[in-house]
């Protein structure tokens, strides 16, 4: 009876995250159009760094948050509950530790980091009161977001998904609210403060409700469980701090370079590829607890099946995505932000059309990443940081020799970078899961490459007519949104049709029909 549960436990939770992360979506792309109307744009792109700073600061958490969800899910399995408490008390001394030198080491570098991202002299007492107070919030949720954790490790991924979507909801209608109230940029960071405020509360009391005999106390801490976030929570340290280097390098490229309007360029672009796979990508999370509990258990072909077809439908969920976004970006952009504002609007189309690729292959190593981690062999995660970090220091050679360095260059390089490096990546973890060549390309690399064929395709019979249309905003993101149906339906249809047996097409009918 295990079995069947856990099965259903992992697809619910999947479905869960997948329908949040859409949902955020929706809400982070209709909220850059307001932000501007009510802020310039060097103090959007002040806000982005904030988040590019405390993305580096938050890694202090990366192996703390995994220790959580592996050994939750571990000890669950064991119905130890008393370690849990051990786990999550010792694993708060660390975190509030560690938030307490974070932020002082922050506000004494303060001057250093205005001066390194050129912030302008009027607006460098803004930049202060953001960047610690994002950092401030950030660290109160990488503390207590332990619970949270507790919730993943528990499989309850759905219930956390939930209070998630109600969170950022919630900073939504703030931000908003206080955008109208001439808040200014400042609304952003309350809003941001409350969603973390009422979260946190809330996964404190769902954990107490999950496992009313979890308790908190200094006389729980004890060095085993200090010895499991050092060990096993310092290789994920060290191997996410390198993670968050490599998946912000443009930007901090692009921020030496050419200052925060650089920044501002590459975040607008990159939006939608960036959120489209967020989206995706979220189906990564319900990997590591169910892994864990499978290797447990002793149940390795269920760890392949879930491995293969998880890197299958995340590749064609991401190519539906991405091979929309890539043809059709400059209309989307126009869509979206408008064509009257003062950003380099060719730049960033471009930006948006390259980075697709990159983000699609950087999420199908979500899987791979958490089969070692559920495995106890986290250090292998390494193997793709590594070669992502060579390919970029070659590509920088290669534009300091033969080019100049500008936010196309910058995009194009790292996007090679992680194309190149997700792939290598990939076919070692699939010999070591005795995953060949020919069914990788077959079934996981070719359901996300025919979405291309199909958005090009349509983009190039259609750009004679899209070329003559003098729409306004609204009137394309309607004309985006038929175009957009039409396209998921033939792309869905010949893969369903072409690219799916009959018993994969009969567990296709029954999930729609279970849906319906």
């Amino acid at each position: 009876m295990k079995k069947p549960r856990s099965g259903n436990s992992f697809f619910r939770n999947t479905l869960a995250q997948t329908a949040g992360r859409l949902l955020y979506l929706l809400t982070r792309v209709g909220l850059p159009p307001l932000i501007l109307h009510y802020v310039s744009l060097e103090e959007y792109g002040l806000w982005a760094t904030c988040f590019l700073l405390i993305s580096y600061v938050s890694m202090g958490a990366f192996g703390v948050s995994n220790v959580y969800i592996r050994y939750v899910a571990e000890y669950n399995a064991k119905n130890q509950h008393e370690a849990i408490s051990g786990l999550v008390s010792t694993g708060l001394l660390l975190t509030f530790t560690f938030s307490v030198l974070a932020l002082s080491g922050i506000w004494l570098a303060m001057p250093w980091l205005l001066q390194t991202f050129k912030v302008a002299p009027h607006l460098q007492h803004t930049a202060q009161v953001l960047i610690l107070g994002t950092l401030a919030t950030m660290l109160l949720d990488m503390t207590l977001g332990a619970f949270a954790y507790i919730l993943h490790g528990l499989q309850k991924i759905a219930q956390q998904t939930l209070v998630w979507i109600i969170s950022f909801l919630l900073e939504t209608a703030l931000i908003v609210t206080l955008l109208l109230l001439h808040y200014g940029i400042e609304a952003l960071l309350w809003a941001f403060f409350a969603r973390y405020i009422f979260s946190t509360l809330v996964y404190i009391a769902l954990c107490y409700r999950a496992i009313p005999d979890l308790r908190i106390s200094l006389w729980l801490v004890n060095r085993k469980f200090f010895g499991t976030f050092l060990k096993y929570g310092g290789i994920l340290q060290v191997s996410g701090l390198l993670s968050v280097a490599m998946y912000s390098i443009e930007r901090v490229l692009a921020g030496y370079l050419s200052g925060l309007a650089a920044i501002a360029v590459l975040d607008l672009g990159q939006k939608f590829p960036v959120m489209a796979s967020q989206v995706f990508s979220s189906m990564n999370a319900s990997f590591l607890p169910a892994i864990t509990e499978a290797h447990h258990l002793g149940k390795q072909e269920d760890i392949q099946r879930l491995y293969t077809q998880g890197l299958r439908y995340l590749n064609l969920l991401n190519g539906l995505a991405m091979g929309f976004l890539a043809p059709f970006a400059t209309w989307l952009i126009i869509a979206w932000i408008g064509n009257s504002t003062t950003m380099n609007m060719a730049d960033t189309v471009k930006v948006l059309a390259c980075a697709c690729a990159g983000y699609q292959l950087h999420v199908l190593t979500g899987p791979l990443s958490a089969y070692y981690q559920g495995i106890n062999h986290p250090a292998r995660t390494f193997g793709y940081i590594g070669w992502q970090a060579a390919f970029v220091g070659v590509g920088l050679i290669t534009v300091w020799q033969y080019f100049s360095f500008t936010i196309v260059t910058i995009a194009v390089l790292v996007m090679a970078a992680r194309i190149l490096s997700a792939l290598i990546y990939l076919l070692v973890g699939n010999f070591r899961l005795k995953l060949t060549l020919w069914r990788f390309i077959r079934s996981v690399l070719m359901p996300g490459i025919i979405p291309y064929l199909f958005g090009y395709g349509l983009m190039a019979a259609l750009l004679p007519w899209l070329g003559l249309l003098q729409a306004n905003r609204w009137q394309w993101i309607g004309i985006l949104g038929v175009l957009g149906v039409a396209y998921v339906l033939l792309t869905a249809g010949f893969f369903y049709a072409f690219m799916c047996g009959p018993e994969e097409q009969g567990q296709i009918r029954q999930k729609l029909r279970r849906r319906g």
